[in-house]
């Protein structure tokens, strides 16, 4: 009786054993399909290698806040942490994407405060909105370069440093004069900048 029951439940125990195996593959694919990991490097600025625990990603694309027509660059830093998805879910990580720009130790939040958007470079620039005020904030240490811009003005054509606008230093221009050779005064600017 024994031996006819094992022989019974043969097919069964099999089908068991393939499903116990196909569940386990199912665990550790799921498992790959959503990582968290340390981006090691940065191939050539347009891949990043990530390192999730005892493994490590080939190089894998990572995520932009936009690629299209309007487009935005940023390549991710080492150390910096990593969210990686798994489109293929298998275990050589070959069908991954990143997705950077979680803060950590490493790098930290810029700021805490709420009512701010702020946007470091580096360290030597970056950009603040004041979100109460309006008030945005540049501050770039190695200046400012306008390239193929013909024109910057303020929307009511006005700019202006601290001691006076651009209009104001055209008056001063157009209406000066200097101290003559025989000790008279010149005549105002012939050549005036107008406005």
């Amino acid at each position: 009786m024994t031996v006819l029951l094992k022989q019974m439940l043969a097919p069964v125990h099999d089908a068991l054993a393939e499903l116990q195996e196909a569940a386990e593959d199912n665990r550790r694919q799921g498992n790959n399909l959503i990582c968290k990991g340390v981006v090691k490097s940065a191939p050539g600025g347009k891949t990043v290698i990530i390192d999730i625990g005892e493994n490590t990603t080939p190089p894998i694309p990572f995520m932009l806040p936009a690629a299209g027509v309007t487009s935005h660059y940023r390549c991710p830093s080492p150390g910096e942490i990593a969210i990686v998805l798994n489109f293929g879910t298998g275990d050589d990580f070959s069908s991954c994407v990143a997705l950077c720009g979680l803060f950590s130790d490493s790098f930290p939040l810029p700021t805490e405060n709420p009512d701010e958007v702020l946007t470091v470079f580096g360290g030597k620039a970056y950009t603040k909105v004041d979100i109460p005020s309006g008030k945005m904030t540049f501050h770039a240490a190695g200046g400012v370069e306008f390239v193929n811009t013909p024109e910057v003005k303020n929307t009511d054509g006005e700019m202006a440093d601290k001691v006076r606008t651009m209009s104001g230093d055209r008056e001063i221009y157009d209406g000066h004069d200097h101290q003559g050779d025989s000790g008279g005064k010149t005549g105002s600017a012939n050549q005036k900048q107008g406005g």
